[in-house]
C-alpha cells in the first residue's frame, strides 16, 4: 500500500480536467465511521455513489462534463481513501443492513434533508436500497449500467474465479500489473474505450494506482457470495417487495453489451421499479459514463432538472 503515490496519481487525474475538488470527511453516524468525499460545484447536491473496487474518483470524466450541481464524490468505506467499516460484511443479511443506511447516512453527514444520487453497479445497489428503505431522502436517481441483485443469465469468468472460497483473497493480494488492469477493463467491456483514447492515459494510472496502492480491492473481496446471485436460479439480493417502496424518479442508462448484463437482463429489470426508464447504449458495456462522459453528463442533467 502506498497511499502518497495514490494521492500524488489522483492529483494528476484532475489537474489533466482543470479541476480542483475539495476534500473532506463526512461523518456517518448510524454505521459509525467517516467517509472521504470530494466535492465539486455549485447547485443541488447530488451524491456519486461508485462500484466495486473503485473510488469516487471514477466519476472525474463525468462531472467534468456536467455544470450546475453540487456534485458529492463518495469513497465508500474500505475504497479509495476511506477506511474499512468496523465491521463483518461476508454475511448477505448484514451486508443489506449496512447497505440500507448508507445512503441516507451520506446524506445526513452532509447536513441534507435529501439529494439527488447517481450510481453505479454495487453502488446502484447500494442506491436502490437506500432509496427504499429512506424513500424521503432521495430526490431523483440516475443509475449507470448493471447492478448487482438483477437477474443474470450468465456468471462472468472472473467473478466465477472471485467466487472460489480463498482463490478471490489470492487474486487480490497481488499487486495488478498494467497489463492486468487493460485486462480488467476489457472484461468490463471498454476495450474499444481503451483502443481509441476514450479512456485517457491519467484515467487509466489512477486505476492502476488505486487497485495497486489502496487496500480496495482486498477490502472489496470480503463482500457477500449471494450479492451477485447465481445465473439462471431466480433469486435476486433485490426482490421486488423491495423495489416496489422505491418512490423517487429513476433512470438507467445501461450499456446493451455490457457483459455483467447486458439489454436482456435491462429489460427485464428495469420493469421492477415503479416509473422507471430505461435508456440503453448501443455498443457500450458496464461503465457508460466513461466511455461518452459527455452523453453521460447531459442523460444526468436533463433527468435531475426535470
Amino acid at each position: 500500500m502506498n497511499l502518497d503515490r495514490y494521492r500524488s496519481v489522483e492529483d494528476a487525474l484532475w489537474a489533466s480536467l482543470d479541476i480542483q475538488p475539495t476534500e473532506r470527511e463526512v461523518p456517518l453516524h448510524a454505521l459509525g465511521t467517516t467517509v472521504r468525499v470530494l466535492e465539486i460545484g455549485r447547485g443541488p447536491t447530488v451524491v456519486f455513489i461508485h462500484g466495486g473496487s473503485a473510488s469516487g474518483a471514477n466519476w472525474a470524466p463525468l462531472v467534468a462534463a456536467l455544470d450546475g450541481f453540487r456534485c458529492i464524490l463518495v469513497d465508500r468505506p474500505g475504497c479509495g481513501l476511506s477506511k474499512p467499516i468496523d465491521r463483518d460484511l461476508s454475511d448477505l443479511d448484514r451486508f443489506e443492513e449496512f447497505a440500507n443506511l448508507l445512503v441516507a447516512d451520506i446524506i445526513d453527514g452532509l447536513g441534507e434533508t435529501s439529494a439527488h444520487v447517481v450510481a453505479t453497479s454495487l453502488g446502484g445497489h447500494f442506491a436502490l436500497r437506500g432509496a427504499a428503505t429512506h424513500p424521503e431522502r432521495v430526490r431523483r436517481m440516475v443509475e449507470f449500467g448493471f447492478v448487482p441483485g438483477a437477474p443474470l443469465t450468465k456468471v462472468p469468468f472472473s467473478m466465477r474465479l472471485a467466487m472460489i472460497p480463498g482463490l478471490g483473497r489470492l487474486m487480490v493480494s497481488i499487486p495488478p500489473t498494467r497489463g492486468a488492469v487493460r485486462a480488467i477493463l476489457r472484461q468490463l467491456g471498454m476495450g474499444a474505450a481503451l483502443k481509441d483514447g476514450r479512456i485517457s492515459d491519467e484515467m487509466f494510472d489512477w486505476f492502476h494506482a488505486l487497485l495497486r496502492d489502496t487496500r480496495t480491492m482486498r477490502n472489496e473481496s470480503t463482500l457477500p457470495r449471494g450479492l451477485i446471485g447465481t445465473a439462471g436460479d431466480g433469486s435476486s439480493s433485490l426482490p421486488d417487495e423491495l423495489l416496489a417502496r422505491i418512490a423517487c424518479p429513476v433512470r438507467f442508462a445501461w450499456g446493451e453489451t455490457d457483459p455483467i448484463g447486458g439489454a436482456d437482463v435491462a429489460r427485464s429489470f428495469v420493469p421492477r421499479i415503479p416509473g422507471a426508464e430505461l435508456e440503453l447504449w448501443a455498443d457500450t458495456g458496464h461503465a457508460p459514463w466513461m466511455e461518452d462522459p459527455a452523453r453521460a453528463a447531459s442523460t444526468v442533467a436533463d433527468f435531475l432538472n426535470r
